[in-house]
Parts: C-alpha cells; sequence; structure tokens
C-alpha cells in the first residue's frame, strides 16, 4: 500500500456492503460549524458561484454545507471504515476523488451537503483525540468536546495564508500539518489525567488547532473545487460503483430532507447512466421513492423494485417480498373499499388482481393464497347480490306500469297502493351497486312524483264533483247536488291516511265543504219547497177569489 493520500491509486468504491461503527469525534456541533462558516469565507472570492449558483438570487446551498458539518462523518451511515488513523485519512482520500468527480454534475444542495460532511472529516482529523477508538480515548474525547464548546466564543479567527493549496500528496501535506500531534496528544491526555484538563495545553492549543482546522478544511474543499487540476492523470477517478451510490444518496437527501421528488427526478438520471446495474441501489432507490408515501413516489419506488427483481440475483427472493408486500396492501385496500357504500364495480377485481401478483413475486405467500380464495368467493357472492339488485329493480319496473295503467283508468285507488308497492321494491335496493342504487333512487323520486299527481288528480276529481252539486243546486235540482257532494267522501276516501299533513289537510277540507254544501243545500232545498208551497197557496186563493 503506498503511503500517498491524494496522489496514490485508491480503492474509492464507498463500499456499500461493509458496516462499522462510526466513531465518536471531538470538535463539538458549534465548533464544526464555525469551522465550516469560516472555511466557506476564504473559498467565497475563488468559487462564488459553487454554494450560492445564480447569485444572490439563486438557491443558497452554504446552509447545506453547515449541516453536513453538524451531522459529520455520522451522515455516511457506517458505509466508510473509520478503524484508525489510516483509514480515516483514506476516508478523506475517498470523499475527495469522489467529490471531484461529482462536482462536474453540477452544483447542487447534496453536493453542498457532502463537501460539510468532508469539512468535519478533515477538521477532526486535525485535531488531537478527534478520532477515537478506545474507551480511556473516547472519554478524553469527550471532555475536550465539552470544554472546547464552553471556550469556543473566545476563539478568534486569523489566517495565517491567504493561499490555499492544491493538495497533491495527502501523507505529505497532514504530515506537515500534524507536525506534533502526537506530542499534542500526550500533553493533552497527560493534562486530562492530572485533573488540568483544558486549562493546560488546550488552554492555548485550542485555538492553535482551530485555525489549523479552518485553513485545512479549505485547502481540502479547494481540492475538489479546483478545476485547473482535472487534466492530471495521477488524480484518480472514482468508480461507477462509487458514484452510483452517491447519486442514491443525494435522492435520498433530496426526498428525506428537501422534500423534492422532482429534482431526485433529475439526480435518477445521472445514477442510470454510471450504474453498473446493482441490484442492491435499484432496490435502495425504490426504498427511497416508496417511502416518501405519495400515489406518485410509490409508483416509481415499485418501478425501480421491479428493475431489481428482473436483474436476479441472491437478493430477488427479498425484493420478490417487498413487491409481493406492497400488492398485499394495495389488495386489501381494494377488498376494505369493496364492502364500503358506494364500491365500484371494479373494487373486487382489483384486490384479486393485486393478491395474484403478491403471490407471483412470492409463491410460498400462504397470505396470498388465502386473500385469492377469500376474494373469489366475495366475487361470487357480489355477482350474485348484483343480479339480486338488478331483478328487484326489473319488478319494481313491472309495478310502477302495472300502476301507470290503473292510472289511465282512473282507477286511483289502486293506483295509488302499487305505487306504493313499487316504492317497495326500489326501496329494498341498498347503496352496494352505485348504478342499481342511482337508478332504484330515481325511480322512487318518479314514483313519488306520480303519486302526488294522483293524489291531484283525485282532489281536481272531488272539486269538479262540488262544482257539479253548485250548478245542480242553482238549478234547484237539489236532490242531483245532494248526490253530487256525496260522492265527494268517496272520491277522496281513496288519499291514504298516512299521507303528508298537507295532503290530509286538503282532503278534510273537500269532505267539509262538501258536507256544508250539502246542508246549504238542503237549506235551499227547503226554502225553495216553501216557496213554492206559498206561490200555490197564493194562487189558489186567487182562483178561488176570481170565481166568486
Amino acid at each position: 500500500m503506498k503511503r500517498v493520500l491524494i496522489h496514490a491509486t485508491v480503492a474509492v468504491a464507498l463500499l456499500a456492503g461493509l458496516l462499522v461503527s462510526g466513531p465518536a469525534w471531538a470538535w463539538g456541533p458549534r465548533a464544526v460549524q464555525s469551522i465550516s462558516a469560516m472555511a466557506l469565507q476564504m473559498l467565497k472570492q475563488d468559487y462564488p458561484d459553487t454554494f450560492r449558483p445564480g447569485g444572490v438570487v439563486g438557491p443558497n446551498f452554504e446552509k447545506d454545507v453547515v449541516t453536513g458539518a453538524r451531522d459529520g462523518v455520522a451522515a455516511l451511515g457506517g458505509t466508510v471504515p473509520l478503524g484508525n488513523e489510516k483509514e480515516v485519512m483514506q476516508a478523506v482520500a475517498t470523499e475527495v476523488l469522489l467529490l471531484r468527480e461529482a462536482r462536474q454534475y453540477g452544483p447542487t444542495s447534496y453536493f453542498a451537503y457532502r463537501m460539510g460532511v468532508l469539512g468535519a472529516l478533515t477538521a477532526n482529523v486535525m485535531l488531537p483525540f478527534g478520532f477515537a477508538w478506545t474507551p480511556e480515548d473516547l472519554d478524553i474525547q469527550q471532555r475536550m468536546m465539552a470544554d472546547i464548546e464552553k471556550h469556543l466564543d473566545g476563539y478568534g479567527f486569523s489566517p495565517t495564508s491567504h493561499r490555499r493549496e492544491f493538495i497533491r500528496d495527502g501523507y505529505v501535506y497532514f504530515l506537515n500539518k500534524r507536525a506534533f500531534h502526537e506530542q499534542d496528544k500526550a500533553l493533552i491526555r497527560n493534562d486530562y489525567k492530572r485533573g488540568t484538563g483544558y486549562e493546560g495545553f488546550l488552554k492555548q492549543g485550542g485555538r492553535a488547532y482551530f485555525t489549523r482546522a479552518v485553513e485545512t478544511v479549505a485547502d481540502v474543499w479547494n481540492t475538489v473545487l479546483n478545476s485547473e487540476m482535472d487534466g492530471v492523470a495521477t488524480l484518480v477517478k472514482p468508480s461507477d460503483r462509487a458514484l452510483t451510490w452517491y447519486f442514491v444518496n443525494e435522492m435520498e437527501y433530496l426526498m428525506r430532507v428537501k422534500s423534492n421528488m422532482h429534482q431526485a427526478e433529475r439526480v435518477y438520471e445521472n445514477f442510470e447512466k454510471v450504474n453498473p446495474r446493482l441490484v442492491e441501489a435499484y432496490v435502495k432507490v425504490g426504498d427511497i421513492f416508496y417511502n416518501f408515501n405519495t400515489a406518485e413516489s410509490r409508483l416509481r419506488g415499485i418501478e425501480e423494485w421491479r428493475k431489481a427483481y428482473a436483474l436476479g440475483g441472491p437478493e430477488r427472493a427479498g425484493i420478490g417480498k417487498k413487491l409481493s408486500a406492497h400488492y398485499l396492501a394495495e389488495g386489501r385496500a381494494f377488498l376494505e373499499k369493496a364492502g364500503l357504500p358506494g364500491a365500484t364495480e371494479t373494487d373486487l377485481n382489483s384486490a384479486l388482481n393485486a393478491f395474484e401478483q403478491a403471490l407471483d413475486y412470492d409463491r410460498t405467500s400462504e397470505t396470498a393464497a388465502s386473500l385469492i380464495q377469500e376474494t373469489n368467493l366475495a366475487i361470487v357472492a357480489r355477482n350474485e347480490r348484483l343480479e339480486m339488485a338488478i331483478n328487484i329493480i326489473s319488478t319494481g319496473e313491472k309495478v310502477r306500469a302495472e300502476a301507470d295503467n290503473f292510472r289511465e283508468r282512473q282507477d286511483y285507488a289502486n293506483a295509488i297502493k302499487t305505487y306504493r308497492q313499487a316504492i317497495g321494491f326500489f326501496e329494498a335496493v341498498d347503496d352496494e351497486f352505485k348504478e342499481q342504487s342511482d337508478t332504484a333512487k330515481e325511480n322512487v323520486r318518479r314514483l313519488q312524483k306520480s303519486i302526488k299527481d294522483v293524489i291531484t288528480d283525485v282532489l281536481d276529481a272531488a272539486s269538479a264533483a262540488i262544482d257539479e252539486g253548485d250548478r245542480a243546486k242553482d238549478g234547484n235540482r237539489f236532490d242531483e247536488a245532494n248526490g253530487a257532494y256525496d260522492r265527494v267522501a268517496a272520491i277522496v276516501s281513496v288519499i291514504p291516511e298516512d299521507e303528508k299533513e298537507n295532503i290530509l289537510q286538503d282532503k278534510n277540507s273537500m269532505i267539509e265543504m262538501a258536507a256544508k254544501k250539502k246542508e246549504e243545500a238542503n237549506v235551499a232545498k227547503i226554502r225553495y219547497e216553501q216557496a213554492m208551497a206559498e206561490q200555490a197557496a197564493a194562487a189558489a186563493a186567487q182562483q178561488q177569489g176570481g170565481a166568486r
């Protein structure tokens, strides 16, 4: 293994399959963010558009840099070995080479975030106990972090040089920057063991390390951003695998942190260009989109899982279970919807299709097989209920036609009775089938109107009988008038007693009016007969007087 860090050929893959526990680091959250912010200021003049593309009116990625610095190496998710000093140095080299290549895809929020992560990694490389692995060193590290955070407001920064370096040989660069690293580490260890702690070497050394950290982070970032060195052959490019996982992580950042699916879709185009058909990468992208939890993103997630499934390999069975679980959930949703009012005719068939796909992707799924059987039985039962609803509507329509015939023959009593029977049939159709339910409700509405129209015809007939009686009474045909008035009660008797109150009031008003009219006719008859008798008597008396 060559000792050169940036200059040497290095394994730049992110080693996604190797998981190691990430160490703690000594710069606290405030300190590492301050270091990154000051390093940003040092580079602004040389790279004004990197973190503020478009200037003051464009997006601001500086916050992403600081966020990455705050999250530190934990953002790498344990995918980069950091088990000792050598691995930490190698991690810096890997990140520099990776980000130099990622820079070619334009400044993005995630690129800025990873620059912040690289800054945190570099800053802790520069500090004794910046990384610690033994219990004793971890204890000193945590005490150092707390002490530095406490005194951070008293730190100042004055650059020792305004010229930034391009790191060609990382080993030489860090050897010079950390010339007294081990000696300082021994002094700090001794101070904390003796109880002097921060008041010993760190009281002055902390400020110096802060300044070195800022300048080193600026140099490392300059090495990433300097495009003049792009043609240097000895700068090894990262593998397609490394770039693939970089873009996977970028999509996750955009979806989880930025909630920006549109931008993630654009990054996916870069992912497709470099991905050497890594099954696990497609699976991870599928997880990212699926877990964003919108209808559109879940479909994208399924699409990626299917790509991974089609590629085969040892992970195929696990991917199949993911897909099967999705289709089981989808099928259950359709199955539940099918049992609710207003369900569509396609819900059960959609459920069956989903369960069949679940079984296709996981042939061992007893749940899918059971739900297929359950859904088939539900479809049979549903079809039977649908047929029954159609038959009920058909019967109701026949009864309605019979009622129409009664009405045409002015058999109002049977018309109303039969219309009500038809309503009973249509009201027996429930809301399970929307088309049939709507048809039944429309028929009920029309039948109720038909009954109302028949009652209107009945009241009109009663009114006509009263008018007939009035004409007969006016013609002094009192028996004929009473006959017409007597028919009113019989005419309106066809109106059921359970009709609405206003209709019953009209019915009773007709009966009362006819009765009153009959009384008036009887009185008129008596008066008429009396007048006729008096007239006859007068005529008779006149005849007798003339005879004398």
